[in-house]
């Protein structure tokens, strides 16, 4: 079931710290959420990895100072120093050899409504953690890039119009409710280049175009979704979907991009669909919400 962000609802939010300088963007970011979500409590979390855990223990059990002692402080001062809200938070530190299980565990312990992650620029290519954190939680993911801007006006939700995407449309309009902000649907389709030499090209544009306006149609009417709601299409030509995606989020300075945990073929929720896979390893310069 998805879980409904809503403003008048008190959000659970979870918070991965890493002892970095992606830290301090974090808690900038969320100080900034708290101004236009309503939430309850705030988890800031690390993990120290148990193996690393063993290697220093020794140094520091002559002065009677364990790893945790030291990690404590650290978050501590950066907290102190980068989050500038009033809503209440709670630090919690762990040590377990693998991260995205122990943030899972925690995730359901503390009933947490959103996980909020780095996406740091040297960490692009991988995204390791952030694929198994939505394959694993049962909560939202909120990926936060170092260029983050703190506004939330302009929401950009990608569709397939599938029923899976449908239901960004729900969270998106929550997230501009306070700021009055608008949101986008974008939709990217291609026309195989080998049709070329056999049909016009102009002409094919032109019925894909209608076709995409038929299906527009009938997915407002199915989803319920309003008219102002405004729909973009976008020939992603030689470029992968993801790639056109991430194009126009920049073109068109969106402050958030909302995409769905599970695919158009909606087999299981244990397979991220494969755009928002893409788009979790990309090199987006947005914050990318991830629903459940």
């Amino acid at each position: 079931m998805t879980k409904k962000i809503k403003l008048e609802n008190e959000l659970r939010l979870m918070v991965a710290l890493d002892l970095t300088e992606m830290d301090a963007i974090l808690l900038g970011y969320v100080s900034f959420l708290c101004k236009v979500w309503n939430i309850e409590h705030l988890y800031f979390t690390h993990n120290i990895k148990q193996y690393k855990l063993y290697d220093l223990y020794d140094e520091f059990l002559e002065e009677g100072i364990t790893v945790e002692d030291i990690v404590d402080r650290g978050l501590q001062k950066t907290i102190d120093k980068n989050y500038t809200a009033a809503v209440p938070h709670t630090v919690l530190i762990t040590s377990d050899d693998y991260t995205e299980s122990i943030l899972s565990h925690m995730a359901d312990e503390y009933r947490i409504d959103v996980m909020v992650t780095g996406n740091k620029d040297e960490l692009q290519g991988t995204g390791a953690l952030s694929q198994k954190l939505v394959r694993m939680l049962d909560a939202h993911v909120l990926l936060v890039p170092e260029e983050a801007k703190h506004s939330m006006d302009n929401v950009l939700v990608p569709t397939d119009f599938s029923s899976a995407s449908s239901k960004c449309f729900g969270v998106a309009d929550s997230l501009v409710e306070r700021s009055g902000g608008k949101i986008e649907a974008l939709h990217v389709y291609n026309i195989p280049s080998f049709f070329f030499p056999y049909i016009n090209t102009e002409k094919a544009i032109g019925k894909t175009i209608l076709h995409l306006k038929e299906k527009v149609k009938q997915f407002r009417k199915k989803y319920k979704l309003p008219e102002q709601l405004q729909f973009r299409y976008t020939d992603r030509e030689n470029l992968s979907v993801v790639e056109a995606i991430v194009l126009h989020a920049k073109k068109g300075k969106f402050d958030i991009i909302v995409s769905s945990a599970i695919g158009g073929n909606n087999i299981t929720s244990l397979f991220v669909g494969s755009v928002t896979n893409d788009l979790l390893i990309s090199n987006i310069k947005v914050p990318l919400l991830v629903i459940r």
